[in-house]
């Protein structure tokens, strides 16, 4: 018998998170589900202690496999998901015991693709939750416009989805180490034509660690993949039907981006990004309603017509900690 959601849990070497992850899960209120744990070739305990649950619990199914990353580990759930719905769930968060029930029926009544909860963030300073979806229901077009214009919209973990969303495979990117939550998001919601939310209370809990990649320096590597997934979007929107509807989307995204690496004060290219954040500001003036672009418009400007005068701007901006030396 079909079982009503497939829970998918990437596993990677933390052994010291998966216990609460897993006990969130086997503790829904929501009993039919299977529990498909990817192990991504972890080298600590990990492994371990999905067994021992496996041998507690026959919901949970194990996948084994070498290290691939994450977009492969959850390619790999997909794959071995059997449920009417798919719950991703990354195994260092944790979901509220009720939050498939909520989910499963939300979609059942409105006969969703997509069903977008509400979430909390845990981070080493504190607990917070982000502004939510303002309407009841979108359709592909206007999800991926919110998706682009917001905050915290496109994280894959957020989106309950029928598993048939995925019967012709999404584009995985296996070396894209951020920014593949953006790239897979944009995919499925394209699929959908029925997206709605789920305002009664957040289910997930996204907990940010010291080493996640925004809590961090900038790497040559990081930097690569921050410019690399604005591309992936830009090619898969522009090879739609619809393309002409996603012009503004692909320049926000794009904002998104280059502002990650401004803040974390990447300056190699600097002077091109600010070039094109300049030429984009006035051709789309609601830009500057980004918080971001209300902070930096001095800054990049500058640096658009001088680079000289940008390069001792962003120095005042490190000496006054708006910038990450």
């Amino acid at each position: 018998m079909q079982p009503s959601v497939s829970v998918i849990i990437p596993v990677y070497n933390i052994e010291k998170h998966l216990e609460k992850c897993l006990d969130s899960v086997i503790g829904q209120t929501l009993k039919d589900i299977e529990i498909i744990v990817v192990n991504d070739g972890s080298t600590d305990n990990s492994l371990d202690i999905i067994t021992q649950y496996a041998r507690k619990d026959s919901r949970i199914i194990i996948v084994d496999k070498p290290n691939e990353g994450l977009a492969y580990a959850r390619k790999s759930g997909i794959e071995a998901a059997h449920g009417k719905y798919v719950q991703h769930l990354d195994g260092d968060d944790f979901l509220e015991p009720d939050a498939c029930e909520l989910l499963f029926k939300r979609a059942e009544e409105t006969d969703a693709d997509i069903v977008i909860m509400r979430f909390l963030i845990d981070s080493p300073r504190g607990q917070e939750e982000p502004p939510f979806w303002t309407q009841d229901e979108y359709n592909n077009i206007s999800a991926i416009h919110t998706m682009a214009h917001e905050d915290y919209r496109w994280n894959l973990v957020f989106l309950f989805q029928r598993r048939d969303l995925h019967a012709v495979p999404i584009d995985y990117l296996q070396n894209l180490t951020y920014g593949e939550d953006a790239y897979q998001s944009i995919q499925i919601a394209y699929r959908s034509k029925k997206i709605v939310t789920l305002r009664d209370k957040p289910l997930y809990h996204y907990v940010i660690r010291e080493s996640s990649v925004t809590q961090t320096g900038m790497t040559r590597q990081k930097a690569e993949n921050v410019l690399l997934f604005p591309n992936l979007i830009e090619t898969f929107l522009e090879g739609t039907p619809e393309n002409r509807q996603f012009t503004e989307d692909i320049v926000y995204i794009r904002f998104r981006a280059y502002f990650l690496l401004l803040l974390k004060n990447w300056r190699e290219g600097m002077t091109e990004r600010c070039r094109f954040m300049a030429e984009s500001l006035a051709k789309y003036p609601a830009l500057e309603q980004l918080e971001e672009v209300r902070r930096f418009t001095k800054l990049i400007r500058l640096y658009a017509r001088c680079p000289w005068l940008g390069k001792l701007y962003t120095d005042y901006y490190v000496h006054k900690g708006k910038i990450k030396a």
